[in-house]
């Protein structure tokens, strides 16, 4: 497998057009991420690779579609991947159910509406203003990025990032703390140009107390300051409800293809 040079990006976003998600943008940008075909001579399929995260473009009967697909954990660096591609492209999923070692599996997610939102400062004002007094809210610093790289619950706030130096230059974030440790967090998974992927998580334990709404209202507050726009897309009906109460709009639940190596 070949992986594309920065340089040469533009040569496959063409097979990524139908697709709208931040963290294609900030690959095809060189911002961060990987991608890779079989072959640059007029590649008809390639694949993306960012962090927990894989995008499969192009044409999913070609050859090269197939070889992406049984070939796609040897530059996954987890051991499993949520494969998301085009609407448009439903064969997609087909073709990456046809290879059984990897253990795939049909996964349903949320779909929030990408576009340029008039936030209600009143309603983030809110959820920020209800954090119990017993925890803090405070940026992401140097501190935090170790400790949210060094837990499973917490790694995709940073992991997309090369380092800390990488992340706090380019990506931002808050968190709510208790006696200085991180319990909950909203962070720009990627960034490209003028706008960020939000990934928000709580520590288990400390789910149901409203904290991940503290994070997720400062992060889009924040902003809504840099005139950037705050990207959400949601496993689940919990995070679909959460970005419903924070002023996005639901544009409708797709399938992915989760696979383990």
């Amino acid at each position: 497998m070949i992986q594309v040079e920065k340089t040469k990006l533009m040569q496959i976003a063409s097979l990524f057009d139908d697709i709208e998600d931040s963290m294609v943008k900030a690959c095809l940008q060189g911002y961060m991420g990987r991608a890779f075909v079989q072959t640059m001579n007029q590649p008809k399929a390639a694949l993306i690779v960012s962090g927990e995260y894989s995008f499969f473009g192009g044409d999913p009967d070609s050859d090269e579609a197939l070889y992406l697909a049984r070939n796609l954990f040897s530059v996954v660096e987890h051991d499993g991947t949520v494969s998301i591609f085009s609407e448009e492209r439903p064969d997609w999923g087909k073709r990456l159910l046809s290879v059984p070692e990897n253990h795939p599996v049909a996964v349903t997610r949320y779909g929030i509406l990408q576009k340029d939102y008039e936030f209600d400062e009143l309603v983030l004002r809110g959820y920020i203003n209800s954090l119990p007094e017993e925890f803090d809210l405070v940026p992401f610093n140097q501190d935090l990025y170790q400790q949210a790289m060094e837990e499973a619950w917490s790694q995709e706030f940073c992991e997309a990032f090369e380092n800390a130096e990488e992340y706090l230059t380019r990506g931002f974030g808050f968190a709510v703390i208790e006696n200085g440790r991180l319990v909950s967090g909203a962070s720009s998974m990627t960034v490209y140009d003028g706008g960020i992927e939000i990934q928000v998580a709580t520590r288990p334990g400390y789910e149901r107390r409203g904290l991940a709404y503290v994070c997720s209202a400062a992060l889009i507050e924040e902003c809504v300051r840099r005139k950037v726009r705050p990207c959400w897309d949601a496993a689940n009906q919990i995070s679909m409800n959460m970005a419903l109460k924070l002023g996005y709009e639901y544009r409708g639940d797709y399938l992915t293809i989760q696979q383990s190596f």
